[in-house]
């Protein structure tokens, strides 16, 4: 294991992905799997960092290598069911989404993530109870919605940010209008 501290390196990797700095994003998130081979969450920001560089595959792999690292890791579910929705495999995506839920009942991510995949589907009232549910939960968690488990440091690691909220409550009124 590296000498670096990996929770300020994977901070600085967050910084850099929020900046639109997605190389160096990559890079040190790459530097964060080496201070930690065996983190799920180091695992996951690195496919994260595939996913916004459209790596499908590489970001497929190692969201699978955090959940063998922790298979209670609900956020490596729910980004590979992103994955998964993204190549158009919905049954697949929803089926990750599920884990992640039953990993996670209070992570409002997977909540809203399985609801776009059910409104794909035209399922519209489980899209409906879904988007209401992570509404609800996005509202009551700790920065809206990222304080989760102690494994974390004291935050979930997922696809969305605090600004996942406003993304839920546009999916819902988008949804509404349909």
């Amino acid at each position: 294991m590296s000498q670096e501290d990996p929770r300020s390196i994977l901070a600085d990797g967050e910084a850099k992905l929020a900046a639109g700095d997605l190389a160096g994003a990559l890079q040190t998130f790459e530097r964060a799997v080496a201070a930690a081979p065996r983190s799920a969450v180091a695992r996951s920001k690195l496919g994260l960092a595939y996913v916004h560089t459209q790596r499908w595959d590489d970001a497929a792999a190692e969201f699978t290598r955090a959940i063998q690292l922790d298979p209670t890791y609900a956020p490596a579910y729910s980004n590979l069911g992103n994955v998964y929705r993204e190549r158009g495999q919905v049954d697949q995506a929803i089926a990750h989404y599920q884990k992640a839920v039953s990993m996670d009942p209070d992570y409002w991510i997977a909540h809203q993530n399985l609801g776009v995949a059910y409104k794909q589907q035209g399922r519209v009232g489980e899209a409906v109870r879904e988007f209401k549910l992570a509404t609800r939960l996005s509202l009551r968690s700790p920065g809206a919605g990222e304080g989760g488990p102690a494994r974390t440091g004291g935050r979930r690691v997922g696809c969305l940010g605090s600004g996942g909220m406003m993304l839920v409550g546009l999916l819902g009124l988008g949804f509404l209008r349909r």
